[in-house]
């Protein structure tokens, strides 16, 4: 009798905590989208989004590359739809258009590497080929024969979250850095999927080039310890790509990446094989440095350079408040992908990130139904040259329409239409600012999504928040959030269409972008800059 009894108490104690989750939820369902906003929010439809992606994700577009015909057509649209809305462009300028130049470069086939090797009064040359034992990733335009002496520096790694620090103590000035295409944290993560790999490779690799400019290297060799000639060849239609860089920028330093047989011959002098360092490296958790005398390295390249224009398209709605109006929030996609193959295949781009273009497209619309407008003014950047290394942001950022000083945040959509119906993945929101995090969790009550953090973290192996338009922004001090559905087996592949976009998901990570920004607009006060890298660097 006893155990009866305390099974119905259970029973009734476990109805009346469901019967409490039950009201709480439909409570938290119940409440309202703000009247001010309600005209736009209603606005955001699946139907709508479908229908701008339907062009922009066309075959006419021809793939959208940067500096090309398809891109800017694309960029007329924009303008257009833009125009259609009620936006104008921002003050002081006459054209949504903000134009700039890239420069892009492609590497001659003459194009060789030299090592030489001095001991004992002899001097040993070797000869390596391209697109068999090397293939250069960035360097200057026209032609280039130098010769420099080389030092090896671990990974060529820095994270300001960790302290971990390849640089530490390292003179790479004048010489050849020479690292391994790895991190702390990939060279302990054996078993990722290889595409995966490639994927934060090409990311990370960006910013060793940097790293090892800023410490004043001549040049930077990646050993990529899976590459062999067999593989160097098969890679050849991607590695010979034309590379771009803003051509204002000063020009990169030459960056090669070397098969496994390469670096072996490099570092044979010391005893080492790139193996063996990667092992070392990954148990030790600690930079490791080599000095290689009597070791140098020539690059004798060759590139054809073309200097293309492109731009940016940034359209503007004014605020409401007389004290306000002069801050902005600004919302972010990159409508450029990656164009076409060599036997003419299109990459249409459907959700990288043609699913930002035209959300943000949506939300401009959305804002122009309000009656009211908001109190800040609102700034929407479609930005080109993402895919060519965040160029457009960059160009942006350094040059912007509206103050950097008055950008309140920056909301950056890249990639929402795949994956999990329910959830979106948000990167950075509190990075920078607690408050800007905690505020578009509000958003999402009204909403309803499930917001994933996995790649929330300053830690992750992946390096996403490094990886998109928000990030120029952050370097600026401007809070940011990423909003980002994750990659998929059409990332990158002409197969990324528009058949395969959740358009029902689109709609609600869009009506979630649009009330955070509401919420921005109308927030009384400059969010807190109080975040987690902010105080990372503190400590640091």
């Amino acid at each position: 009798m006893k155990k009866e009894i305390h099974t119905r108490r259970a029973y009734g104690l476990g109805f009346c905590a469901t019967l409490f989750l039950l009201q709480v939820v439909l409570l938290s369902a119940s409440t309202p989208v703000p009247d001010a906003a309600r005209p736009g929010y209603d606005a955001i439809q699946a139907k709508n989004l479908a229908a701008l992606l339907k062009f922009i994700a066309s075959d006419e577009l021809e793939g959208r590359n940067t500096g090309s015909r398809g891109l800017n057509i694309a960029a007329k649209f924009l303008e257009t739809q833009y125009t259609l809305a009620g936006l104008t462009p921002v003050p002081g300028h006459d054209s949504m258009l903000q134009t700039f130049y890239v420069m892009e470069s492609k590497i001659k086939e003459t194009s060789k590497i030299f090592a030489k090797t001095r001991a004992n009064g002899q001097t040993d040359e070797h000869e390596f080929e391209l697109y068999h034992d090397f293939a250069i990733l960035s360097l200057h335009a026209g032609s280039i024969s130098e010769e420099w002496p080389v030092v090896f520096g671990g990974f060529g790694f820095k994270d300001t979250a960790t302290g971990y620090d390849d640089y530490n103590h390292l003179d790479a000035a004048g010489k050849v850095l020479l690292v391994l295409d790895s991190s702390p944290k990939l060279s302990t993560s054996p078993d990722l999927d290889p595409a995966v790999l490639r994927r934060k490779l090409r990311a990370l690799r960006r910013e060793k080039a940097k790293w090892a400019q800023e410490a004043g290297a001549s040049a930077l060799i990646h050993i990529n310890i899976q590459m062999t000639p067999e593989s160097m060849a098969r890679l050849k239609p991607y590695l010979s790509r034309p590379r771009q860089r803003l051509a204002d920028d000063p020009e990169a330093i030459p960056q090669a990446i070397v098969t496994a047989q390469v670096g072996n011959a490099l570092l044979s002098g010391r005893g080492w094989t790139a193996d063996s360092l990667l092992t070392t490296l990954a148990q030790n958790h600690a930079p490791v440095h080599l000095t290689l005398p009597g070791l140098s390295v020539r690059f004798d390249l060759e590139s054809a350079a073309t200097k293309k224009q492109t731009q940016n398209v940034v359209a503007y709605l004014a605020g409401d408040d007389p004290q306000l109006r002069d801050e902005v929030i600004v919302f972010g996609a990159h409508y450029d992908h990656i164009g076409m193959n060599a036997d003419g295949e299109i990459y249409n781009g459907a959700d990288d990130d043609g699913s930002g273009t035209v959300a943000i497209l949506e939300i401009a619309h959305a804002f122009a139904r309000n009656k009211f407008r908001p109190n800040r003014s609102l700034v929407f950047v479609s930005h080109a040259g993402e895919e060519k290394g965040l160029l457009g942001s960059q160009f942006y950022t350094q040059s912007p329409l509206a103050p950097i000083e008055s950008t309140v945040a920056l909301l950056n959509i890249d990639m929402i239409g795949r994956n999990d119906p329910g959830a979106v993945y948000i990167i950075g929101s509190n990075f920078l600012s607690k408050e800007l995090h905690e505020i578009n969790e509000e958003a999402n009550e009204l909403v309803g999504l499930k917001l994933d953090y996995a790649y929330n973290d300053l830690n992750d192996p992946n390096r996403f928040y490094y990886r998109s338009d928000h990030y120029n922004y952050a370097k600026h001090g401007v809070p940011v959030i990423f909003y980002f559905s994750g990659t998929h087996e059409d990332y990158h592949k002409p197969t990324d269409t528009i058949e395969k976009i959740d358009f029902a998901k689109m709609e609600k990570v869009t009506k979630l972008v649009y009330l955070t920004g509401w919420k921005l607009a109308n927030l009384q006060h400059r969010l807190k800059k109080d975040g987690l890298l902010l105080e990372k660097e503190t400590k640091h």
